[in-house]
């Protein structure tokens, strides 16, 4: 009996075993499956997806009810996006058409479009600045031509100045010398006033046609740039109608279109065909991004939860995959939270070899996957957790 007393005692020192704590735990994709949610409550109109193909992000997924033509939406939203956008409209004022187009609540804010679009091409084909500014350049020129003639005669005239005052010049030796009488030299000064009054004159009048000519260009400008804030008056009133028809579009949109803000495999559930009714609130399909990694996150109870520590193995059991079958896939606790929420913690855990089972069995991937969790804590042998329990006793 002695012997065998030992042999257990020896036995209880070489066998130990783990303690194990019990989480449950949620492996999901690093970029998780994105509902899209419906609005209002409305029927479908049209579907522009089909079940499982792929998607890109910001692609349209489904039309609600609604009383507009979605393509003639489309064209005038291109259209007033490239009127936000474009540096010269010029270019697109004729390009863009008036066609009827049935864009239900958005049909006030295209007229307004369409009317800005009009009256700039009214002013562009009816307007008279153009006639005008014509008319001032050929007055300029003209003005041009006046000046340049009567810098000539300018010059001429002070030639003749020149040549009189050289006479007067020797008349007035003449005189002084009683070779000419004083009647004659008084109509040779005479003559040099006259030839000096008609100099001063020129002069006035290029004076005058210069100053005429600065008016003429004056003119001019203000004509061109009356022109330039009329002009802009006008291509500014299409820019704010485009922009009051993009905010009114988003809105629109916000009600009846759904869009997938990230790119991957759409999949349907309750809704899959026009015409069913759906409620504001729910997920009328789900687009799954493409897997790139796993995250398993769990919860633990308040129970044993201070035995958890990082880097502490983890074996995962799935819930659709049954253990017996499949195996469990290996993990290492990364990290416990601090507090504890609604009496449990969340831990995350790393695994190990992804969806690759201990039993070389793969996983197929998906977007969330859910399962059990056993924390292997402290790896203690039989003899120790008695003596453990009897200490713990003798202290109580």
């Amino acid at each position: 009996m002695a012997i065998l007393f030992i042999g257990l005692l020896v036995g209880a020192g070489f066998f130990k075993y783990p303690d194990i704590i019990p989480a449950k735990v949620t492996i999901s994709s690093a970029n998780p499956p994105v509902q899209i949610i419906a609005r209002n409550n409305l029927p479908i109109q049209s579907i522009l997806v089909e079940n499982n193909s792929s998607v890109v992000k910001n692609q349209i997924l489904c039309i609600l009810s609604n009383t507009a033509n979605f393509k003639d939406v489309l064209a005038v939203t291109n259209i007033a996006k490239s009127i936000d956008t474009s540096i010269d409209l010029k270019e697109m004022v004729y390009n863009v058409s008036s066609n009827p187009m049935n864009l239900g609540d958005l049909q006030n804010d295209y007229i307004s479009i369409l009317q800005a679009l009009m009256n700039y091409r009214f002013f562009l084909e009816h307007n008279g600045y153009a006639a005008k500014i014509g008319h001032l350049k050929q007055q300029s020129g003209y003005q041009s031509m006046l000046s340049e003639q009567l810098s000539k005669k300018d010059k001429r005239l002070k030639e003749q100045l020149n040549i009189q005052q050289q006479r007067f010049s020797l008349d007035s030796s003449l005189v002084a010398q009683t070779v000419m009488s004083r009647v004659e030299y008084e109509t040779a000064q005479k003559e040099l006033l006259n030839q000096q009054i008609n100099t001063e004159g020129n002069y006035a009048t290029i004076l005058q046609s210069r100053l005429q000519e600065k008016e003429i260009q004056k003119n001019m400008t203000d004509a061109i740039i009356q022109y330039q804030i009329d002009e802009n008056a006008l291509l500014q009133k299409i820019r704010d109608a485009a922009k009051a028809y993009n905010g009114s579009y988003a809105k629109w949109e916000e009600m009846y279109v759904l869009r997938t803000p990230v790119s991957g495999q759409v999949v349907f559930f309750k809704y899959w065909k026009e015409n069913q009714f759906v409620q504001a609130g729910e997920a009328v399909m789900v687009v799954t991004p493409p897997i790139q990694k796993y995250i398993a996150r769990g919860d633990i109870s308040l129970v044993g939860a201070g035995k958890v520590k990082p880097n502490q193995k983890v074996q995962i059991k799935l819930y659709a995959y049954p253990y017996e079958e499949y195996g469990s896939l290996k993990g290492i606790v990364k990290s416990k939270s601090s507090v504890a929420m609604d009496t449990t913690f969340a831990i995350d855990i790393d695994l190990v070899n992804g969806l690759k089972s201990n039993s070389d069995k793969l996983i197929p991937e998906q977007a969330q996957i859910v399962g059990i969790a056993e924390i292997m804590t402290e790896n203690k042998s039989l003899l120790q957790r008695l003596f453990e329990n009897i200490y713990g006793k003798h202290r109580r």
